[in-house]
């Protein structure tokens, strides 16, 4: 498993059952590390044991267009307003239900085109974790 630094100003971050704070490094799974890191920012790789993997099997962001488009459903429309409806413990609620597990990053996307939470990021990110575990 990869091991990530918080990197933050200050307070704590909690993301897949492990707390850190400003320079507390911690071995998360290569989802959750390519979440804080990528996502939230304020994460850096220690080590990038495995998560090379999922690097290179994500391809550069022209593939990564590419291949949104493949995924996009009607449904995948509505996903914004449904999001805008819910609050983050809902969503983390219907995440845990597996409901959304076939389109993780289509749910991403409708939140960042709506209320953008970081909370929900964060429970997609966990999410992603728990799959790959």
């Amino acid at each position: 498993m990869p091991t990530i630094r918080y990197t933050g100003d200050g307070g704590r971050y909690r993301a897949g059952g492990v707390t850190f704070e400003p320079g507390d490094e911690g071995e998360v799974s290569p989802g959750l590390a390519e979440h804080l890191v990528d996502t939230v920012g304020d994460f850096e790789y220690v080590t990038l044991e495995n998560a090379d993997a999922d690097k290179t099997t994500n391809g550069d962001d022209a593939s990564e267009d590419s291949l949104a488009g493949e995924d996009e459903s009607p449904e995948d429309d509505d996903l914004v307003d449904e999001l805008q409806e819910l609050t983050i413990p809902e969503i983390g609620a219907e995440l845990e239900s597996g409901r959304f597990d076939d389109r993780l990053d289509a749910v991403a996307e409708a939140e960042r085109e709506g209320k953008d939470r970081a909370g929900v990021h964060d429970a997609i990110g966990v999410r992603r974790a728990e799959i790959e575990g």
